[in-house]
């Protein structure tokens, strides 16, 4: 893995700055859903809108996706400031068309994903036990700080083990997950064979994963580790409005790069990939462009 393909992403999200905003146009609009569903006492409700918020979050990813895809494959190193606004907003439109396209294959992503994380719950509450009563007891200290402190310290040792076992086990669990999905969208987009059936994604993310799999340690690394730095930093300065503001606008450009740099990642190792022609917009018809030009 080049340094060519860090310098590009890079290049790609900040000569195509729609990426950047789509994603803070959803997060506040998430951010707006959550409290409501969270301080809701009706069931029904708060059903609705988780439901509205797993669709949301399906039709956001489904059209980012598809603009991170665009702005790959248009990507030249050398364009005038004329050429980088004109794809920026033909990119702006191809979010639209890239949510019809492949929401029902991204729906089916989060769901496979929603039900190995709970079937990692349920195997893990099978071998070391429920903690529930815990779980129940810090959400109710969880406003009164000494409360927390002292019943924390008051926990038996036999608890504070299984606290530990069941963290060890799904944080290896959540990682190998990670890496696993880690190239799905962008075996969804870029391959032309699992472009139609999500089947032959999760099969061809999983074997990019084991084939690209010294690649794919750097850049779950290199996720971890600078996730864990912004948030200490968010942490430490969580007083200081302005550096607190930095380090979230820093979080976010961060994200957008991370998915850029996987779609870079996984495109630089595919043959036969081109622009497509104006855009277009209907899947048949991008699919049998892509297949022309390759």
């Amino acid at each position: 893995m080049t340094s060519n393909i860090f310098s590009k992403a890079f290049n790609v999200v900040k000569d195509s700055p729609f990426i950047t905003l789509y994603f803070v146009l959803y997060l506040i609009v998430l951010f707006l859903i959550i409290p409501v569903m969270l301080a809701g006492k009706n069931i029904f409700l708060t059903s609705i809108l988780s439901v509205l918020s797993l669709l949301l979050t399906c039709a956001f990813l489904a059209g980012w996706f598809g603009m991170i895809k665009t702005a790959i494959l248009v990507y030249k190193k050398d364009k005038s400031p004329e050429e980088k606004l004109e794809e920026a907003v033909k990119l702006k439109n191809n979010f639209f068309c890239s949510v019809s396209n492949y929401i029902l294959p991204v729906i089916f992503g989060v769901l496979i994903l929603v039900a190995l994380l709970y079937l990692h719950s349920y195997l893990s509450d099978i071998l070391f036990g429920k903690i529930d009563d815990v779980l129940s007891n810090i959400s109710k200290y969880a406003n009164d700080q000494e409360a927390f402190r002292t019943y924390l310290l008051n926990l038996p040792e036999s608890t504070w083990g299984t606290i530990i076992k069941k963290g060890m086990f799904s944080y290896l669990v959540c990682s190998f997950l990670t890496m696993v999905f880690l190239f799905f969208a962008s075996s969804l987009y870029l391959n032309k064979k699992c472009s139609l059936n999500p089947f032959f994604a999760m099969f061809d993310c999983t074997k990019t994963m084991f084939n690209k799999f010294f690649e794919t340690i750097i850049i779950f690394i290199f996720l971890i580790v600078l996730n864990f730095v912004l948030m200490s930093l968010q942490a430490f300065y969580v007083s200081n409005v302005v550096i607190s503001f930095i380090t979230m606008i820093l979080r976010i450009y961060f994200a957008a790069y991370i998915i850029v740099l996987i779609f870079n990642l996984y495109e630089e190792n595919q043959k036969g990939l081109s622009a497509p022609s104006d855009y277009c917009c209907d899947r048949t018809d991008c699919i049998r462009q892509d297949e022309t030009n390759g």
